[in-house]
């Protein structure tokens, strides 16, 4: 087996574990909870506090990733939520009130913080050592995560029966652990390449990337898809009780999101790898999931009672539209991202992966919020039509984003020529010619198409020197005579 497949093999034990444990938490820890004591606003904060850690360590350990190294944010991350997943399970020998209360806020917020670290340097890991296909491999990573969704609760009960309340969390805790010291042997301390940086990630840069229409975007779709399963699966048990069906059964129709999720995500991520297109792919799904919503309330415009059949093939239909939002996001943002000027390089990787990693937690507060609300003051069907009407705005969004953002691309590269033109007046550089591929590579391997030639990392002739690189740093033209420093020098 090679090195890489067992990295990848180690990641996905982690997230499936870390996932899998997310979802036993539900059925399990409520009974405990009241046999302490506490009170249903108070185990809630227990919940809420898990995405509230995740969604500002995401961005902590993303700025800081590039400076630390991903090693030893993967294997401390993993460490983090493997032992505060044992300790969550310790808790039943705990006194009750308000010192099981502010334990458990302790421990969640331990084990959120570890899995934000986990979570934003594995996507990273995971793409550079895939870089050719980021799309698909954080499509099957969503894969990993549905099956664990699935397999979570009766794995979970399995060790509930064998061993009370500690043993699932003990066992998985225990996994997890083990996979940290796996990491620490599998990854690689790289050391960065001298032009590349390793100083922590700025705002600056984080708000350079906001500022393209597919970085914004991965924030808008990844958040509302989450958003939107964090909805279902709150609403949709109740949503089902009007039909009497037996807990099997309902567990099974739950199912059919997961499983046609588990499997357009990869399938869709593989298709914007290969063929591009990300936004059409987006607008898509959006349109499915508003067909959706619409049959799963059913929507308040229609003029049908809730059936069985509607629910479950709307479930299977938002499970298919969600593929694209979050595999198709992430490839569409680091191609963006290049475009753009940003290196190949692990920083790159670290920033769109950390865009990622902050919307999954901050659509799960918002589901986790809104649902009881909306389902209180509008009722089902009326908050259905609700999510409906917000995909059928998104889809138009991206639709709207794929057209954009290729013209506006087109403008800043007529600004720069022009910018070229007015410094460099008749010594206007050109790309030198090679034979077999046209272009001549550049020291990371990229062929720059004719349109980025010029305007992005240019490797040029000058008189009868040889090739030389231009760069502008911070407006001041300069000539660098070593093409090897030409790595991260770009126009911008």
């Amino acid at each position: 087996i090679s090195k890489k497949l067992l990295l990848l093999l180690t990641l996905w034990t982690g997230i499936f574990c870390n996932y899998a444990c997310y979802s036993i938490i539900a059925p399990f820890f409520p009974q405990l909870a009241r046999s302490k004591g506490l009170s249903a606003e108070e185990y809630s904060l227990v919940f809420g506090i898990y995405s509230l850690s995740q969604i500002t360590f995401s961005v902590i350990v993303g700025r800081s990733l590039t400076k630390i190294g991903p090693k030893f944010v993967v294997v401390a991350g993993l460490f983090l939520t493997g032992g505060s997943t044992v300790l969550f399970g310790c808790l039943e020998r705990s006194p009750g009130g308000a010192m099981f209360f502010w334990l458990c806020m302790a421990v969640r917020a331990v084990e959120g913080a570890g899995f934000a670290a986990y979570l934003t340097s594995s996507l990273a890991v995971l793409v550079r050592t895939f870089p050719t296909d980021p799309g698909y491999y954080v499509g099957l990573t969503e894969t990993i995560v549905t099956v664990a969704m699935i397999s979570g609760p009766p794995l979970g009960s399995f060790l509930y029966t064998i061993g009370g309340y500690s043993c699932p969390f003990v066992s998985f805790g225990a996994v997890i652990i083990v996979m940290s010291v796996a990491s620490y042997f599998l990854i690689a301390e790289e050391k960065p390449d001298a032009s590349e940086k390793s100083d922590s990630l700025t705002l600056k840069e984080y708000r350079g990337l906001l500022k393209l229409p597919s970085g914004a975007m991965v924030l808008v779709t990844v958040t509302c898809n989450v958003t939107a399963d964090a909805f279902i699966l709150i609403a949709l048990s109740e949503h089902l009780n009007q039909f009497h069906l037996t807990p099997m059964i309902i567990g099974s129709i739950y199912l059919c999101l997961f499983l046609s999720y588990g499997l357009s995500s990869p399938i869709s991520g593989k298709i914007a790898d290969k063929m591009g297109g990300e936004f059409l792919l987006q607008t898509g799904g959006c349109m499915i999931m508003t067909v959706a919503f619409v049959l799963i309330g059913p929507a308040s415009f229609i003029n049908f009672k809730p059936k069985v059949w509607m629910i479950i093939t709307g479930l299977l239909l938002k499970g298919l539209g969600a593929g694209p939002l979050i595999s198709c996001s992430y490839s569409a943002a680091l191609k963006a991202a290049r475009r753009s000027g940003l290196a190949e390089d692990f920083r790159t990787y670290s920033l769109v992966s950390t865009l990622v990693s902050f919307s999954i937690p901050l659509g799960n507060l918002f589901g986790g919020v809104t649902t009881g609300i909306m389902t209180e003051n509008l009722g089902m069907r009326l908050s259905t039509t609700v999510y409906g009407g917000i995909f059928l705005f998104l889809a138009v969004i991206c639709l709207m984003v794929h057209f954009y953002e290729p013209y506006l691309h087109k403008k800043k590269q007529e600004k720069k020529w022009r910018w070229m033109k007015q410094n460099l007046g008749e010594e206007m550089p050109l790309v030198k010619k090679d034979p077999s591929s046209g272009y001549k590579p550049l020291e990371n391997g990229r062929i720059p198409s004719q349109s980025d030639a010029l305007l992005s990392h240019c490797i040029v002739p000058v008189s009868e020197k040889n090739d030389v690189i231009l760069s502008d740093n911070k407006s001041k033209l300069e000539w660098l005579d070593d093409p090897a420093q030409a790595k991260n020098f770009w126009l911008t």
